[in-house]
């Protein structure tokens, strides 16, 4: 898996986060594990 620049990683073992600042190619890993790519949070509507 590439790490893709200003993708936030979050470890499952530990709960640590990760910020991508340098694009690059092989893996992620926290702990001895592969971490999860975060999800944008929802923002609430301002109607």
């Amino acid at each position: 898996m590439a790490s893709e620049l200003g993708k936030r990683y979050e470890c499952p073992s530990c709960g640590g986060q990760l910020l991508v600042v340098s694009a690059g190619t092989g893996q992620v890993l926290c702990c001895g594990v592969e971490v999860d790519v975060l999800q944008p949070k929802k923002l609430p509507s301002s109607d």
